[in-house]
């Protein structure tokens, strides 16, 4: 043991903060039952420095293997368990190198490369004896005793223990919130002294579908869970349905706030104890009410009967079942629409026949032959229905205007139908990703397909979409990659408690899901256009005009609030804030008098590499390759730059008068080199290279 601790406060004065992955501080276990290696060795490095490093684990009988971490280690990059004869110690040589050369040279066994966090007392457990076995971590409790302990746990008690059987009556209980030591995160009560509530189920489908049941809380006092703001009213979502593990709502809810709408739910994960039965890893979720911090509507109180009053505020689900508080109309095609109101509860005969004729009267506007006439959106907010439709289109979400679709409308004659809050993505890409939500879907479409013959609405579509692609689309695939990160361990406990509904191949769910959103998206720009982003079209319209500068004025004079995107796009002369001088560039691009520096004609590679890697570059002009650094294998990349997140990019500029470069990376050889990447243009291109053959693309 003094060997191990020696070797691990080397390597923690060594490794620097540059990966999202850690190894904690703790004892954690591998099971040597299939792979019986008769030594088992932890290899694994850091994410940008040139070293690897080998550990020898302790054998604990009956094939348990393990090792203990005194401080925890930051800036790994990926790691493996191996049956080597490679010394313990620091290695001068990267993990995939050091790593190959286990397999590949040395003939040894180990298994897959993992790049998933490891949880402080669990079991890392192979699924096959073979060489490069793969495998996942397994809570060592077995499935009977429930959560990871990895996620807060609400541990909830109903007075006497009384089961919960109904959706409409609830039932009271005590609850707490344990963080399990989880950093950002306050525990609420505890089990000595727990806090109030009441529950009962919720749901249509899926309360009586499903044996792993949502629920809808009442606290008693308003709380901040989870971080999240405080309310009484939240509620617990199963995602029994969900076959991405939880992807569909989860995404669905980030899209919306990509988008820019004006709420969007909350939710946070956490593992559920129920009367002292694990009932699994639930979304802790705001629900969709009146509220000040949620549906910021006048409120209507209820058997209202004066005129202006009832004109709002509505919150109102197009349902797809039929309730007793509902309105029913027909749509224009002949179709019903259910329309179940939820604020307020309870109508008088005025206000009953308000919400029926408001319908009626923007559905026959809707449902007119001239499609020029855009009469339609005297009644509904056309933004907030374009961001709210891309939405469900990028999700492929063919109940979207079926339902769990909500609409609200504020107090006032001239106010308008405001689509949203988003909720229930459970129908999202259940077909193929080539079509329009309304062409054949699978439920009926209220409204939506009818509003897509408009060519205005067209319009503004295409506006908040080339607004999406231009400054909100990149990175949703790291979003992704944390919260399935963030949930690994819980699900493989969930999948144990239910494994009728189990996601426990959580990795496949992941890329699985990954793979249709970029089908959907890939497809979606195909069909509305690639955005081209204009130097000064600060309102996104596709032309530099004085529209642009008056925007920048009121941005500057307070007339306008100042988003994140419009601190984008305002900041014309890339300076980093936004200036007078941001005028005054918009002013000379209008007349002509602008002419783009020598920054902005460069062509910059970024690459991120467990090494400095060599990049060869060249050009092919006038039937003959130029060479711009060198013979093959190039120069080995020397500057670099870390980002604010402690990404390390290896970097290099090239200023040439070439429209376009082309370039391979490699590692000084032709055995680990990525195929040609040609037509590279002026401007910042990004890569992840593995330091082999594989590169991977990525947009900021």
């Amino acid at each position: 043991m003094t060997k191990k601790n020696t070797l691990l406060a080397l390597m923690l004065l060594v490794m620097i903060s540059a990966s999202a992955l850690d190894i904690p501080k703790g004892t954690f276990y591998f099971d040597n039952s299939l792979t019986k290696y008769s030594v088992v060795k932890f290899v694994f490095g850091s994410y940008s420095n040139p070293e690897s490093y080998v550990m020898t684990m302790t054998n604990e009988g009956n094939n348990l293997w393990s090792i203990t971490i005194p401080e925890t280690v930051t800036g790994m990059y990926r790691y493996c368990f191996a049956e080597t004869s490679i010394l313990d110690g620091l290695h001068q040589e990267t993990f995939p190198n050091l790593k190959d050369r286990i397999s590949n040279t040395l003939g040894e066994k180990r298994t897959t490369t993992c790049e998933l966090s490891i949880p402080v007392g669990w079991v890392f457990t192979p699924t096959s004896g073979n060489n490069w076995a793969s495998g996942s971590w397994r809570n060592p409790n077995g499935s009977s005793v429930g959560y990871s302990g990895t996620l807060p746990v609400m541990f909830i008690n109903t007075d006497g223990a009384v089961p919960i059987t109904s959706k409409e009556d609830y039932v009271y209980a005590e609850y707490y919130i344990d963080n399990m030591g989880i950093d950002g995160i306050d525990n609420v009560g505890s089990k000595d002294a727990p806090e109030l509530m009441q529950i009962r189920g919720r749901g249509n489908y899926t309360w009586i579908d499903f044996d792993k049941k949502p629920y809808r809380l009442k606290l008693e006092n308003k709380t901040a869970l989870l971080g999240m703001k405080r309310n009484r009213h939240w509620a617990l979502m199963a995602n029994a349905d969900d076959n991405y593990s939880g992807l569909r709502n989860t995404v669905g809810y980030e899209l919306s706030r990509r988008l820019g709408m004006a709420w969007t739910p909350s939710q946070e994960p956490l593992e559920v104890v129920l009367n002292g039965d694990y009932i699994g890893l639930y979304m802790l979720t705001e629900i969709i009410r009146v509220d000040p911090d949620r549906v910021d509507i006048t409120e209507q109180a209820d058997y209202e009967t004066d005129r202006f009053s009832i004109t709002g505020g509505w919150l109102v689900e197009i349902d797809n079942y039929q309730e007793e508080e509902q309105v029913r109309t027909v749509e224009g095609n002949g179709k019903s629409i259910y329309s179940t109101y939820k604020s307020p509860e309870h109508l008088s005969d005025e206000q009953r026949t308000y919400l029926t004729g408001l319908i009626n009267t923007t559905n026959a506007a809707i449902y007119v032959n001239d499609k020029s006439n855009n009469g339609w959106e005297k009644y509904i907010d056309v933004d907030e229905l374009a961001r709210f439709y891309i939405v469900q289109e990028l999700l492929d979400d063919t109940e979207s205007f079926h339902g769990s679709c909500y609409w609200h409308k504020d107090n006032g004659d001239s106010t308008k139908i405001m689509f949203g809050p988003v909720w229930d993505f459970g129908n999202a890409f259940h077909r193929g990703t080539d079509r329009f939500i309304y062409d054949r879907p699978a439920f009926t479409q209220t409204w939506i397909g009818e509003i897509a013959k408009f060519p205005h609405f067209q319009e503004v579509v295409k506006k908040h979409w080339d607004r999406f692609e231009l400054l909100r689309y990149s990175g949703l695939d790291d979003f992704i990659d944390a919260f399935i990160n963030k949930i690994y361990h819980a699900t493989m406990s969930d999948a144990a408690r239910w494994p009728q509904y189990s996601n426990a191949d959580i990795l496949y769910d992941r890329d699985t899901f990954k793979d249709f959103l970029h089908n959907k998206h890939d497809w979606l720009a195909e069909q509305w256009g690639e955005p081209e982003k204009v130097v000064g079209d600060v309102n996104l319209d596709g032309v530099v005009t004085a529209a642009d500068i008056t925007l920048i004025y009121d941005i500057l004079l307070g007339n306008v609030a100042l988003d994140d995107d419009l601190e984008i796009l305002a900041d014309v002369n890339q300076d980093g804030s936004l200036t007078a001088a941001d005028v005054t560039r918009l002013y000379d691009i209008l007349l002509g008098n602008y002419q783009p520096p020598v920054e902005e004609t460069a062509i910059v590679i970024n690459v991120q590499c467990p090494f400095a890697p060599h990049l060869y570059s060249w050009v092919y002009h006038n039937g003959v390759n130029t060479t711009l650094n060198g013979n093959w294998p190039g120069e080995v990349m020397t500057e670099t730059r870390i980002t604010s997140d402690g990404t390390v990019w290896w970097t290099q500029r090239f200023d040439v008068d070439y429209d376009t470069i082309n370039i391979i990376f490699n590692a000084g050889n032709s055995q680990h080199q990525t195929q040609n990447i040609e037509g590279l243009a002026p401007g910042n291109h990004y890569f992840i290279y593995d330091g082999n053959k594989t590169y991977e693309r990525v947009e900021f």
